[in-house]
């Protein structure tokens, strides 16, 4: 055994330690609440397993996953014996399924398929069984037509429901066609391919028909080509080959591609040439967002009403849309608008809706705080209990890949509960500093509400000083750190960001030698609060003073967030939703709203949104 496996197998043992230590005895427990929950569900009662039973079952889960993928029935069905109502035991049984369906191992499946809760199955365990009810039963599946509407990549249980659908005849053909132009605009060319072929019009022409033609915008709406200046031109010249669909989808597809390059001008004119029924959400997003930049209010009242009725309750439209009004002197359509979006929830739209309507942000608790009595009940419930003792199994030993399948285990846990039984496991959450899901867990809730547990602000003394040190607003800097890390110490991202402030070990170098620290204090709770905060502050200074440039050059780096400005000073809403990365833009709304949320909480004196993010300069 090398020492780097003997390393990691005195981890696993250190943990599976633990989990023995942390837990009692196997014990039955009662409901944590008998009656009915708000949510409509009734709370089971669900039995403590033994830790040594967990830690077992952990040590063999990722190699029971990968067994049945890999199409063993033998290590899936030993595991369930054990672990069947856990995260874990859903996952397994995900993934026996999705084997069970690829090998047509039906009847296996529809034993399997019915033990697995109907809100954990995954879409594509989903698609298989629909795919058995319509390949041997011949019961048409109202899934298949909601997934043809999707025009990404999907996984392939769903494309073999998809393409048995087309063989029958049972998709709607313009929903059809309209995926295959989607797959291709995705560079999804194999699955194009066999979609077309199942309509019976293959896309290499070899069957004449649609096909044929649906292959010529391959020269326009490809992944290379879409991108292409040329690419207008190029279907100005075929349009009299395609029909009439090909062309207005194909406008949307080069409308999207110039929107996201930030080339508004020229996307919202080909988007005006497009067949707005054949728009995905997103293109109708980028559609908006392209009128939105260019502040044109009446062309983006008539897109976003064109939208689908989902897309049109989003409070990012309800807002825009109110904006559009007032901008057109229409104040009480306005007003009605903003009262929607501000009755949303606690998101960044809905706080600006707010202050339209004179409103202030509220961090007033509506519920008291779960008692004692409430919270050691629910630390008896079995799931609760698996959950943290893989918590703290994963803090003694180190390993994100147990942390990850503690939250896992705790998120199916508080499935189906009421309100109060979620701000009774948040703060069992908090209580055991996993604050992760006591963040997630509170912020589930819609009709009671607590801040304190919503955003909570540990390390506080450490947080404050530092911020205020380099001259940022602490409330600014906890609305970073929920967004970046959740107050997970030692978080560490897939590109190697670390800890509270997820700062970069390169960047950590950096600021280091600029402030005499050393590099090594990036992995102390301290030492990354003081690098976090004093980079916070530097990219501040260097992009204008402005948090919400300052934010986005957090996350994606200082000079996209330069590119993404316009040549003018914009308002700074209008930058953050035309923030091209989406990961970047949901950031940069998160982290203004945070801040809002926790100024309010800390009593300072400004907690507006509005004025917060003020204007953002032009480059």
């Amino acid at each position: 055994m090398t020492s780097t496996h003997k390393f990691k197998y005195s981890l696993l043992a250190t943990a599976v330690a633990m989990l023995a230590a942390c837990s009692s005895p196997e014990q039955v427990v009662e409901p944590i609440n008998g009656k009915e929950q708000s949510s409509g569900h009734q709370l089971k009662t669900r039995t403590s397993e033994s830790p040594s039973q967990t830690a077992a079952d952990y040590a063999v889960f990722q190699s029971t996953l990968t067994a049945a993928k890999q199409g063993d029935d033998y290590l899936p069905a030993q595991f369930l014996s054990r672990q069947s109502d856990s995260a874990m035991g859903e996952a397994v049984r995900n993934e026996w399924l999705k084997s069970l369906g690829n090998r047509n191992r039906w009847d296996l499946f529809q034993q399997q398929y019915a033990k697995l809760d109907a809100a954990g199955r995954s879409q594509e365990v989903r698609c298989y069984g629909e795919y058995q009810m319509l390949s041997q039963q011949g019961k048409k599946s109202e899934l298949a037509a909601e997934v043809v509407r999707e025009l990404g990549r999907q996984a392939p249980g769903c494309n073999r429901l998809l393409e048995e659908a087309a063989r029958r005849g049972d998709l709607k053909q313009a929903d059809a066609w309209r995926r295959v132009r989607g797959l291709i605009s995705n560079n999804q060319l194999t699955d194009a391919r066999n979609l077309a072929a199942a309509l019976g019009s293959p896309l290499d022409g070899s069957a004449g028909g649609q096909g044929a033609q649906e292959a010529l915008l391959m020269n326009i709406i490809g992944s290379s080509a879409q991108k292409s200046p040329a690419a207008a031109v190029t279907l100005e010249n075929l349009s009299g080959s395609l029909s009439r669909e090909q062309t207005g989808f194909a406008w949307g597809v080069l409308g999207y591609a110039q929107a996201k390059s930030q080339n508004f001008g020229a996307a919202l004119s080909y988007y005006n040439r497009a067949d707005r029924k054949q728009l995905s959400a997103d293109q109708f997003d980028w559609y908006a967002r392209s009128a939105l930049r260019l502040q044109r209010w009446n062309e983006l009242a008539d897109i976003i009403r064109s939208m689908n009725d989902k897309q049109q309750k989003d409070p990012t439209w309800l807002y825009w849309l109110g904006r559009s009004m007032a901008a057109q002197g229409n104040q009480s359509e306005a007003k009605r608008l903003y009262e929607q979006a501000a009755d949303s929830g606690r998101n960044f739209y809905a706080l600006l809706a707010g202050e339209e309507l004179g409103r202030s942000v509220n961090t007033r608790n509506n519920v008291s705080e779960a008692g004692s009595s409430a919270i050691n009940r629910m630390a008896k419930d079995g799931a609760i209990e698996r959950a943290l003792n893989l918590f703290r199994a994963s803090q003694n030993a180190d390993d994100w890949n147990m942390r990850r399948q503690a939250q896992a285990e705790w998120r199916y846990a508080i499935r189906g509960f009421g309100e109060d039984d979620l701000l009774t496991a948040a703060q069992l959450a908090f209580n055991n500093q996993f604050y992760e899901m006591a963040i997630n867990t509170a912020d589930s809730t819609n009709q009671k509400l607590n801040y304190q547990l919503r955003y909570i602000s540990p390390f506080k003394d450490l947080t404050t000083a530092y911020a205020k040190q380099v001259g940022i607003d602490p409330a600014w800097v906890y609305g970073l750190i929920r967004q970046e890390s959740r107050f997970m110490m030692g978080a560490r991202s897939s590109v190697g960001a670390h800890g509270l402030m997820q700062v970069m070990p390169a960047t950590a170098q950096h600021i280091a030698g600029k402030i005499g620290m050393s590099q090594s204090e990036l992995y102390t709770t301290e030492g990354n609060i003081r690098m976090g905060t004093w980079y916070m502050a530097d990219t501040k200074a260097r992009l204008g003073n402005s948090e919400v440039l300052a934010s986005a050059g957090y996350n994606a780096g200082p000079s996209r967030a330069r590119q993404w400005q316009g040549s003018a000073p914009m308002e700074a809403a209008i930058y953050a939703e035309t923030i091209p990365f989406n990961e970047t833009r949901d950031y940069v709304k998160k982290v203004m709203a945070n801040a809002t949320y926790y100024a309010s909480l800390f009593n300072e004196p400004n907690v507006s949104l509005k004025k917060r993010i003020g204007t953002v300069p032009g480059r």
